[in-house]
């Protein structure tokens, strides 16, 4: 209803006004276009600003334009002035008051169409503007260039004499602009309208809806009111420059006399934009609303706020295949220090992810072992922490989890992981103190052996010699003790008895197969051979529990047990051990697993290769030739 009033108002004013050509008379004013939030917290956007008598404000700079996010003012951090092209929509309603002849026999609509025809061959290239030709029985031509544009109004030849005027054109204009999207980001749309009077109050109700569309769509509407001078007064004429007034656009009355206006002056004020850049300090999605303050010695003003929906979400933490089972032991070659335990340090993958598709800097990665912080991260990259585990020198379950900060101080924590951390101590007490100094303690024991022994011999041997001579000596004395000379009896040698050597030599045990001790580099080291005869084997660290006993801080006190089946292959059978049992990098279970020639056997921390006395022959490849 206020529309309405208003309208009636600015018609009746431009009748009392009367003149030829009326240019719309606006506010300074701001708009925002279009807002990019998917680089958020970067965003993006464009805007228009106009001055008091409607034109486009150059020249303004960063320092000009203060952001109000929801109110809170935020610096502009770039503004770029561009120049887009125009979509321009030329309507025409023809008429009989078009075809009217000047002293040469040129007509009002030719003199339009020639004029016309002069301003597309001088737009310029770039920016490109998109021209459409509208009739009363719609579209001749959308989007074209300037020059596809002036052949097809060249060309176009209505039936002016005949001809009943009507908004149809006009309503054509405005359909094909609400469903047509520019090219080019951010191009302005206006409408020319070639129109001879309209003959009824009827059109001009209409004329009224119109003119409310044009405002909805943002459509800027400029009327060439082509008739006589009779005309120029009618009630017709004063609603289309009433149009022409509240959608900013501009209003001529031509009666073939007057001189026509420089059509590109409607236009060339469209083709600019700002390209705006602002850091957000949203931290919560949503609803939100943006508006632009502009400050400059002759703008001051604020524009409309602009509502948008945005999603924003703390950034989700992930670990990334963390292991199930950690092994802290003493190294092969020192196993009963208790110092050196393996590894020290742990390092785990991370994987951080955005659930709101807005990727953004990254503060600080936080690694938390039962809820305990033991490593953390500022600095980039943050795809890896590394987690100490000296301080861990007993086993036991732990739940792992890394906490993430964003930019924006979002923080989201991963859930946590169990890990089991298993320290395998080296022996204490006595055996732990003979195991670690063993080879001091051994030749410690033979030297000391050695030198008691020395004098044993020394003392003993001194005197049995001082008794042997004080008794030669008191025998040499005595006249009854002297020995008579007896003749000497040759004695014949009695053969030795023929042992029977069979019957003594102990029975040979054949051995089958056996395992080989392999060091560090793969190679076996000095030292005899475990034998496998066929007879089951059981291997540990105890001896009471183990036949044959393997001295190293991973191997239980029973490991495994090695027999032969029916079949004559050696089975190994793991007995729950806690480092485990494998074969060729595969666990073996309680239900044992055949060995083949060459199996690498690792029990615990020891390696072992299993060999048949008699290795399998390598078969020969054969070649066979095809004829």
């Amino acid at each position: 209803m206020k529309r309405k009033l208003l309208f009636g108002f600015l018609t009746a004013l431009l009748a009392l006004a009367g003149g030829l050509t009326v240019r719309a008379q606006e506010a300074q004013r701001a708009q925002i276009i279009k807002l990019t939030t998917s680089d958020f917290p970067s965003m993006q956007g464009l805007l228009d600003v106009y001055d008091a008598n409607g034109r486009f404000a150059t020249g303004l700079e960063a320092a000009n334009l203060t952001v109000l996010e929801d109110g809170s003012p935020l610096p502009i951090s770039n503004l770029t002035e561009k120049e887009v092209g125009v979509q321009i929509v030329v309507a025409i309603n023809p008429g009989p008051a078009m075809d009217i002849q000047d002293s040469f026999g040129v007509s009002r609509y030719d003199l339009i169409v020639d004029h016309l025809r002069l301003w597309a061959e001088a737009l310029p290239i770039e920016p490109a503007d998109e021209l459409s030709l509208i009739s009363t029985t719609g579209p001749i031509l959308t989007s074209a260039t300037p020059s596809e544009w002036r052949n097809s109004l060249v060309s176009f030849q209505p039936d002016i004499r005949t001809s009943v005027p009507s908004l149809q054109s006009l309503t054509f204009a405005l359909d094909l602009l609400e469903g047509q999207q520019g090219a080019q980001e951010g191009m302005k749309r206006s409408i020319l309208f070639l129109t001879p009077h309209l003959p009824d109050q009827t059109s001009v109700d209409t004329l009224e809806a119109l003119t409310e569309r044009a405002l909805f769509l943002g459509v800027r509407v400029n009327v060439w009111l082509v008739d006589s001078d009779a005309y120029f007064g009618h009630f017709s004429a004063n609603a289309l420059k009433s149009m022409a007034l509240q959608t900013g656009g501009n209003y001529f009355a031509y009666s073939g006399i007057e001189t026509l206006p420089k059509v590109d002056d409607y236009f060339s004020y469209l083709r600019h934009l700002y390209i705006f850049d602002y850091e957000s300090a949203l931290t919560a999605g949503g609803a939100h609303s943006l508006a632009l303050q502009v400050q400059r010695n002759d703008l001051s003003l604020i524009s409309e706020s602009l509502n948008f929906n945005i999603d924003i979400q703390p950034p989700s933490p992930l670990l990334v295949s963390p292991p199930e089972q950690i092994v802290r032991q003493a190294p092969e070659d020192d196993p009963y220090n208790l110092d050196l335990l393996q590894p020290t340090e742990v390092t785990l993958d991370t994987i951080i992810e955005f659930p709101d598709g807005h990727p953004r800097p990254i503060a600080r990665v936080a690694l938390y072992v039962d809820d305990e912080l033991v490593a953390e991260r500022t600095e980039a990259p943050f795809d890896q922490l590394t987690w100490d585990i000296r301080p861990f020198s007993a086993s036991g379950d732990h739940s792992l989890r890394v906490e993430v900060e964003d930019s924006l101080g979002l923080t989201q924590s991963s859930l946590g992981i169990p890990v089991t951390l298993t320290v395998v101590q080296p022996p204490t007490g006595v055996l732990g103190f003979f195991g670690r100094y063993g080879s001091l303690l051994t030749i410690g024991v033979i030297t000391l052996t050695g030198l008691i022994l020395g004098v044993i011999l020394l003392v003993g041997g001194r005197r049995r010699l001082l008794t042997a001579r004080r008794e030669a000596q008191k025998a040499s004395h005595d006249p009854l003790t002297q020995p008579l000379p007896t003749p000497q009896k040759r004695t014949r040698k009695m053969p030795l008895p023929i042992l029977n050597w069979g019957t003594m030599r102990p029975k040979r045990v054949r051995t089958l197969a056996h395992l080989a001790r392999l060091n560090g580099s793969g190679f076996e080291p000095k030292g005899a051979p475990i034998p496998l005869t066929g007879e089951t084997l059981t291997l540990g660290a105890d001896p009471v529990k183990a036949a044959y006993v393997l001295d190293d801080p991973s191997i239980s006190p029973l490991h495994a047990i090695l027999s032969r089946n029916d079949a004559g292959q050696f089975i190994i059978k793991d007995q729950n051990s806690i480092a485990g049992t494998w074969i060729n990098f595969e666990k073996v279970n309680g239900e044992g697993t055949p060995l083949s020639h060459g199996d690498l056997i690792h029990l615990g921390a020891m390696r072992f290769q299993f060999k048949l006395e008699k290795a399998p022959k390598k078969a020969k490849p054969k070649i066979k030739v095809e004829r």
